[in-house]
């Protein structure tokens, strides 16, 4: 009896699981991340008198393209959509102090031009806060689905998640950077919860999107079809009237141009050459491997392996739910056998990631110290991965992270083959999760 009552008035000690210390220790790094990047961003545009950082980039930085390529249309010069130097003469009216040679060509298609006729009526400023606000409600859509369709990961896990987004480098600077890769994001865990229900049309009309810029998703959405042939209901409609706002800024001839400039871009070197260090997929390596063939081959990689996953699992499962390792490792070689993957396609890491750590959870527990450990690896390939690797590629000439997330894909690939192969195993009592 003394010792219960000693027991009931000592202090009583916390103890927390290793889950909702990781949480704690995301969320921190997310916030601190979040918290700089801002107040970098804002004082590198001092002292605020001309829209351009301190670099010369104008604010927003691609997002005065699609500004541009809406003031063509508004303007009723469809003609000139893929003119550049009609580009940069009306980036010199928007920003004065501009260098004359800052380019940023527009290789997007006519119909997006048009979309962004309505946001070029606006002041530029005000346009951007726009686009912005959209890119955010887009980031913001795309996460909360994505740990709707994660209940495996347990709550903690699921918060840890939506911190680590919020303070996710690539995020922050597709954001800043006026690109439309949160788009593409929305659009890939769209299709993935709509897989999930098995509304194949509405999946289908929701990938057609992605034909604003048609690599983006092109593998991911190759895999897809060729498993679910059922979205084509959707793709087709989507499609046809993609294609009818493509006629509005010059017609026919427009879009033949679009097809031209894409082929060009696809078989020739670029009139705005690309960095090396901004390329993250394996092209570059597969040009100093087999010279200027190496994007072809690249794509004809990631074709064969896209065929390989998707017809497999079509005779395998069938066209049950889709499985969120089969999504996942689908991501990935999209990412790496694109001809340009920029750091801002990156985004799209994030949906493999969680969809891995969802499967591994699936699979083996949230708790258990398996699933922990290769949690951690994945956020920390895909949170720091691309710009540790940018800053290498700067140095040393060559880009190092398409050889990790090579790794990675592979890992990914061999855990879905095995699964595939293995009777599926009730894991119940694995499966209960610590929230914090």
């Amino acid at each position: 009896m003394q010792s219960d009552l000693v027991s009931e008035l000592m202090p009583k000690t916390e103890v927390r699981s290793p889950n909702r210390v990781l949480s704690e220790r995301i969320r921190f790094v997310a916030l601190s991340i979040l918290v700089l990047f801002v107040m970098g961003w804002v004082s590198w545009f001092y002292p605020y008198d001309d829209l351009l950082d301190q670099s010369g980039t104008p604010l927003g930085a691609d997002f005065s393209m699609f500004y541009v390529a809406g003031q063509v249309v508004l303007d009723g010069a469809g003609d000139q959509l893929y003119d550049q130097a009609e580009h940069q003469r009306r980036l010199q009216q928007l920003f004065p102090a501009i260098d004359p040679s800052f380019a940023l060509p527009f290789r997007y298609p006519p119909w997006v031009a048009t979309l962004m006729a309505p946001m070029a009526a606006l002041p530029y400023s005000l346009a951007y806060v726009l686009f912005l606000s959209l890119s955010c409600t887009a980031w913001w859509g795309a996460t909360r689905q994505l740990i709707a369709v994660s209940p495996k990961l347990g709550e903690t896990w699921r918060r840890s998640l939506g911190w680590a987004l919020l303070g996710w480098p690539v995020a922050l600077e597709t954001l800043i950077g006026g690109q439309a890769s949160m788009f593409a994001l929305l659009i890939a865990v769209s299709v993935y919860c709509l897989l999930r229900h098995r509304q194949f049309a509405f999946a289908g009309a929701v990938l057609a999107l992605a034909a604003y810029k048609p690599n983006v998703l092109a593998l991911l959405g190759l895999g897809c079809l060729i498993r679910y042939p059922r979205m084509l209901k959707g793709v087709l409609p989507g499609a046809i009237g993609i294609g009818l706002l493509c006629l509005v800024p010059d017609g026919w001839v427009g879009l033949t141009r679009y097809v031209e400039l894409t082929t060009n871009l696809a078989t020739q070197s670029w009139d705005v050459a690309t960095p090396l260090w901004k390329v993250h997929g394996l092209a570059p390596w597969f040009n100093l491997i087999v010279g200027e063939d190496g994007r072809l081959v690249c794509g004809l990689l990631g074709l064969a392996a896209t065929l390989y996953m998707a017809i497999r699992a079509r005779l395998v499962t069938a066209s049950g739910p889709v499985e969120p390792l089969w999504f996942a490792a689908l991501i990935s070689i999209n990412a790496l056998c694109n001809a340009y993957t920029p750091i801002y396609d990156l985004v799209l890491l994030m949906v493999g990631a969680a969809l891995t750590a969802e499967y591994l959870a699936q699979k083996h527990g949230p708790n258990v110290g398996r699933t922990l450990m290769a949690a951690q690896v994945l956020l920390a390939i895909v949170y720091f991965g691309p710009h540790l690797s940018q800053v290498i590629a700067k140095t040393t000439g060559a880009q190092p992270f398409g050889l990790i997330l090579s790794a990675l894909a592979v890992w990914q690939v061999g855990l879905l083959l095995r699964s595939q192969r293995e009777p599926s195993i009730a894991n119940g009592q694995l499966l209960t999760s610590v929230s914090g």
